[in-house]
C-alpha cells in the first residue's frame, strides 16, 4: 500500500474506534483539566487626588508672630495588576507617576509677604501596600510616604506633615492615629468581591482630614504656645479590568 493511502485510511480508522468505543471522541486539548472559569488576572489602576492647607503660630509675648499659612496639591497614579494566587491575590506594581505635586506657603505682614515652593523632589509617593480578600470583600491599603516638615519658612520647631492614608487594621502598627481625625466620608478602601466578575468596575473613595496640635507635649519640636494645624481632602478611584 502507498504511504498516501495510509494517510488516508487514518482518520476513517479513528472514526469507527470513535464509534465502536460507545461514541465519545477524543476531548480537545486541554478540555480535560476543565476551561477557565474567569479571569487570568485584572488590571488595577489607583488614581489618589488630595488638596491641602495648614497654618501655624509662634509662641511668646510680646508682638504677636506672623502666622505661616500654606497649602497643597497633588496627584498620583498606581498602575499594577492583581493575579490569583490560591484562596488569596498576588499583588504586581508595574510603575507609579506622579502627575501633579505643587506645596506652598507664605509668611509676614500684609503687603509684606513671603512666598516659598518646596522642590519638585519632595513629591510624597503613593503606595498601594496590598489587596486583601476578607470574606466577600477585598481591602486596598493605600498611603502616601514622605518626609515633609513645615513651615517652609525659617521657625525654632517644625512639624512633619502627615500625608492621608487609608483605614488601618486593628492589628497594625501605632502611629500617628490618623484615623481618629477624620471629619467626613470614610477612608475605609473595600471592594465588593463581585467586582472581580465584572468587565471593568470603578469605584470612588472620599472623605475629609483635619488635625491640630499644640507644643510641646502633644507634638515634639513645637515651642510652649506654638501651635500647627494641618488638613485635607482625598479623592482615591479604583479601576480593575479583567485580563
Amino acid at each position: 500500500m502507498a504511504k498516501g493511502s495510509v494517510r488516508r485510511f487514518l482518520p476513517v480508522l479513528a472514526g469507527l474506534l470513535a464509534l465502536f468505543g460507545g461514541g465519545k471522541a477524543s476531548p480537545p486539548p486541554g478540555a480535560a483539566f476543565g476551561a477557565p472559569s474567569g479571569p487570568a488576572w485584572w488590571e488595577v489602576r489607583l488614581l489618589v487626588t488630595v488638596r491641602g492647607e495648614y497654618r501655624s503660630w509662634e509662641a511668646g509675648g510680646g508682638p504677636r508672630r506672623p502666622a505661616v499659612a500654606g497649602d497643597y496639591s497633588y496627584r498620583a497614579r498606581w498602575e499594577g495588576r492583581l493575579e490569583p494566587d490560591g484562596d488569596d491575590f498576588l499583588l504586581v506594581h508595574l510603575k507609579t507617576e506622579v502627575l501633579e505635586w505643587r506645596l506652598g506657603e507664605k509668611a509676614g505682614l500684609p503687603g509684606e509677604e513671603t512666598r516659598l515652593e518646596a522642590p519638585p523632589a519632595s513629591a510624597p509617593e503613593l503606595r498601594l501596600n496590598y489587596v486583601l480578600k476578607e470574606g466577600r470583600s477585598l481591602e486596598f491599603s493605600i498611603g502616601l510616604d514622605g518626609c515633609i516638615h513645615l513651615p517652609l519658612h525659617g521657625s525654632p520647631g517644625k512639624v512633619p506633615l502627615l500625608l492621608p492614608q487609608s483605614a488601618s487594621r486593628p492589628d497594625g502598627l501605632a502611629g500617628d492615629r490618623y484615623d481618629e481625625f477624620l471629619t467626613a466620608g470614610s477612608n475605609s478602601i473595600v471592594l465588593p468581591e463581585t467586582d472581580l466578575a465584572r468587565r471593568r468596575p470603578v469605584r470612588s473613595f472620599a472623605w475629609k482630614w483635619e488635625r491640630g496640635v499644640l507644643g510641646p507635649a502633644s507634638r515634639p519640636g513645637l515651642a510652649d504656645g506654638a501651635g500647627f494645624n494641618d488638613a485635607h481632602s482625598v479623592e482615591a478611584v479604583v479601576t480593575l479590568a479583567a485580563r
